[in-house]
């Protein structure tokens, strides 16, 4: 049965492989919802906040010709409030991830990825129980491993539509995140 499994994984790699044109930089903007969920050990107040965040980013990656994807970026996650009348809350994100991108039938690729981020949660309004700096009680900065897939649909020789979808637990909460991506190879 193993050796069954292992010949499986080796003729799907060795399949997309065949197939894979010659890799290349691709380029991948971002703009989506997010929820964060700030644990209420983080927080001065002492409850937990659930906060409604506009996401948008941007991604660099190389595609190797074996389907890889090795790509780093930076997304900014925040809430707004009109005239204070809501907690004003930002998460920054830098992140290097690897993923393979799955091409299916009809033009589709499902990419599943791992990676690390450095981020940076801040508040104007409510101070941090925990803060990276004493000095200063509206920022936490901490490193966190996560996970995100996404579905794209080819509209192009260079260019693909679709969405991604991350649910990961930092240090602070959580994060979850839903966003409308193009990726544009160059």
């Amino acid at each position: 049965m193993k050796s069954f499994s292992a010949m499986a994984v080796l003729s799907l790699l060795f399949a997309s492989y065949a197939m894979a044109d010659d890799g290349g930089f691709v380029i991948s903007p971002r703009i989506g919802k997010t929820t964060l969920t700030i644990n209420r050990d983080m927080l001065a107040s002492d409850q937990r906040v659930d906060v409604s965040a506009l996401a948008t980013g941007v991604s660099l990656g190389y595609v190797t010709p074996f389907n890889l994807l090795i790509e780093g970026g930076y997304l900014s996650q925040g809430n707004l409030s009109w005239f204070g009348t809501v907690d004003k809350y930002r998460l920054s994100e830098y992140n290097i991830e690897v993923g393979y991108q799955i091409d299916t039938p009809h033009d589709f690729v499902i990419t599943p990825r791992v990676g690390r981020t450095r981020w940076d949660l801040y508040s104007k309004d409510v101070a941090l129980t925990h803060p990276s700096d004493p000095l200063d009680t509206q920022r936490k900065r901490g490193y966190d491993n996560y996970w995100e897939v996404s579905l794209q649909k080819k509209v192009g020789r260079s260019a693909a539509l679709g969405i991604s979808y991350k649910d990961n637990h930092y240090e602070f909460g959580s994060v979850k995140s839903i966003a409308f991506l193009a990726s544009i190879k160059m």
